[in-house]
């Protein structure tokens, strides 16, 4: 049955849609009996129904040829409100292709009106998938498809995102070639390949179409990748490796030779995820770098976490830029605490944004210890026996535990609830849940990356946090300083600002990542003033100069083996970089660009002079101190400006 407000498919027997949560039914004027969407006569009594519901008309076929037509209307309006600043720009993408690998035989089997079918419901999935992990799909084949992730809007995971969106397309064909094969009778498979690289982005057109220049064989690559890899299998290259391999399980084929190119290439086949979830997860396995200051921070954690003790229920708002160590001061903040505590964690994603209780299912699935893939029994099993073995007057929040993670709910109560109560119920579920929790021992529950947090999820928050001043919890929020949260008013709320690392404990850090070696001034002064504290950019910057043979030891010491001029930005704080700068607004990003081409440091007459404006010029130039890329350098003589990072002046 097909939701009249979303469009999705539902099941026969729901009375809200499993999507949106709009009504699928309405009600009998004469019996008041309930009768699904579309019905000219009411079932249980045969009324005729004189004014009926329209039932949904069937969404216009789409347009393959035209963007616009199957793009998701969020992921447009980003596109077009940004495009005359994206427009030119350099992207480091992944690009995907993909094909269906026996459509030939399939063409010639099948009518043209089932082979027509059959690929409507391919490029659903893919459509469906590639737009979940808010890729864009840059044109269809008559067999296929090819996308880009991380254009014409930058993204810092853009390989990991293409790598789940293939493993996620996968999954899904692989049930849809069974319904296939039941009603046709042919057998029905892909191919994906894989590759990454960087695009410079042309004209963006009201329709979405993107003209763009592939830098080398970015997208030639990637087009190699699919027609080598077997059906059903996804193949990626070298490149999508380094950026995807600490997070996916990847089975390296060795170097094979490819079509185009005069050297054999090292090529991998994805198989899954790993059990890696965020960037300190992969240090961790890696082994972490020495941590180096946040004294300061620590002792105010350890206090906040002796009130909670004390039962002083206290949010901690830890903000700081990406990489400045914000997960590492609570990784360290756990070590030094007693053991008696209870710890749950839950991470917004960047394309999480419109999942509902995307954090919330995490420390949820953490608590009662549900694994990706279980038999759904076995999971509702746990639930019972561990909300029941926590309290037995837990047995209200049972549904909204079920109704989350593996829905439906056992109750059939539940199903009849209006959104709003079931919202509200599930609220109550998870606030009596983790209270109960923290009155059996001291709870800390950390929210990582809430900048990019869904509604429903901050909703909860606000809502949770009203609640926990006179309980054991530890409320850790971390995020990014655009975010704006709502909640700072309380009394047991503080706030821990992580600034960059001074200059000496960045020069111990540095000489601990090249193992205590003696470092030139040279190295150290192009690491120190390009990472300007970052610890993340610092390490990467580090090793990258490494493994490219840019630095290398000599007796003992590390030299430069290039010119200075000639080092590069590593990829992935490029993407970083790149991705917040995408989510400013238009003007404003346009500001910082043209600055950026003055140089790091830029004075306010010379920016006012190119731009021709004053007002909206001082207006931008605060915005963008308030999300800490600029800083204002000296008021005397005149008014000049320092980026906060060089690294961020160049990839502007």
């Amino acid at each position: 049955m097909k939701c009249p407000k979303c469009q999705s498919e539902n099941r026969e027997d729901v009375k809200f849609c499993e999507e949106c949560g709009a009504k699928m039914e309405t009600e009998c004027p004469n019996c008041e009996a309930k009768i699904p969407l579309g019905k000219k006569f009411c079932g249980a009594c045969g009324h005729k129904l004189e004014s009926p519901p329209e039932k949904p008309s069937e969404a216009p076929p789409l347009d393959y040829s035209n963007p616009a037509s199957y793009t998701p209307k969020h992921l447009a309006d980003k596109i077009l409100t940004t495009r005359s600043s994206i427009e030119g720009e350099r992207k480091l993408i992944t690009v995907l292709f993909l094909d269906v690998a026996n459509f030939t035989g399939i063409s010639e089997r099948l009518d043209p009106e089932q082979v027509h079918e059959i690929m409507d419901g391919t490029f659903k999935i893919l459509m469906d998938e590639i737009h979940k992990y808010e890729g864009n799909i840059n044109q269809f084949t008559g067999d296929g498809v090819m996308a880009l992730f991380g254009a014409p809007l930058a993204h810092e995971d853009h390989a990991q995102r293409a790598c789940n969106a293939s493993l996620a397309i996968q999954k899904a064909l692989k049930s849809y070639a069974k319904k296939i094969n039941e009603r046709h009778g042919v057998g029905f498979k892909a191919r994906i390949g894989l590759n990454s690289g960087s695009v410079v982005v042309g004209a963006i057109g009201d329709d979405l179409r993107m003209d763009y220049t592939a830098k080398g064989d970015t997208t030639n690559l990637a087009a190699r990748m699919e027609s080598m890899a077997e059906p059903g299998s996804v193949l990626l290259t070298a490149s999508t490796q380094r950026l995807a391999k600490d997070y996916f399980d990847l089975k390296p084929l060795g170097k094979v030779p490819v079509k185009g190119k005069a050297e054999p290439q090292e090529i991998y086949e994805l198989l899954g995820v790993s059990k890696v979830v965020t960037r300190l997860d992969a240090s961790v396995a890696k082994g972490l770098t020495q941590y180096m200051g946040r004294k300061r921070e620590m002792e105010s954690l350890m206090a906040c976490y002796e009130r909670v003790e004390a039962g002083v229920g206290q949010v901690v708002g830890i903000i700081g830029e990406a990489g400045v160590g914000k997960s590492r001061l609570i990784l360290e903040l756990r070590g030094k605490l007693p053991q008696n505590h209870a710890y749950l964690e839950g991470h917004c994603l960047p394309y999480g944004s419109s999942i509902p209780f995307l954090p919330l299912l995490d420390i949820i699935r953490s608590f009662f210890d549900i694994q990706e893939g279980e038999p759904e029994k076995q999971s509702k099993e746990k639930m019972r026996e561990k909300t029941l073995g926590l309290d037995e007057n837990l047995t209200h929040a049972l549904p909204a535990f079920q109704d989350l993670l593996c829905p439906p709910a056992e109750d059939e109560s539940w199903s009849n609830l209006e959104p709003k109560e079931k919202r509200l119920k599930t609220f109550e579920a998870i606030r009596d849940l983790l209270i109960r929790l923290s009155q059996v021992r001291p709870l800390i529950l950390m929210v990582d990356d809430l900048h990019w947090t869904d509604k429903t999820s901050e909703e909860f928050l606000d809502y949770f946090v009203g609640w926990l001043a006179n309980t054991r919890v530890l409320l850790l929020l971390l995020y990014r300083p655009e975010y704006i949260h709502p909640w700072g008013s309380k009394s047991y709320y503080s706030q821990i600002r992580l600034d960059q690392l001074s200059a000496g404990t960045s020069a111990e850090l540095i000489q601990s990542i090249l193992e205590r070696g003696e470092v030139v001034p040279e190295i150290m002064e192009i690491i120190l003033t390009r990472a300007a504290g970052n610890p993340l950019f610092m390490e990467e910057l580090t090793k990258t100069l490494l493994e490219n043979g840019s630095i290398k030891k000599d007796n003992h010491r590390y030299v430069l083996t290039v010119e200075a001029s000639d080092v590069q930005v590593p990829d992935n704080v490029q993407g970083i970089i790149a991705a917040r700068m995408d989510r400013l607004k238009d003007k404003i990003k346009r500001t910082m660009q043209v600055a950026s081409v003055i140089g790091r440091d830029f004075a306010f007459s010379i920016l006012q002079t190119i731009t021709g404006t004053r007002d909206e010029l001082k207006a931008h130039l605060l915005d963008l101190q308030n999300l800490e890329f600029i800083y204002e350098k000296s008021l005397f003589p005149e008014l000049e400006y320092i980026f906060k990072h060089a690294v961020t002046q160049e990839v502007a």
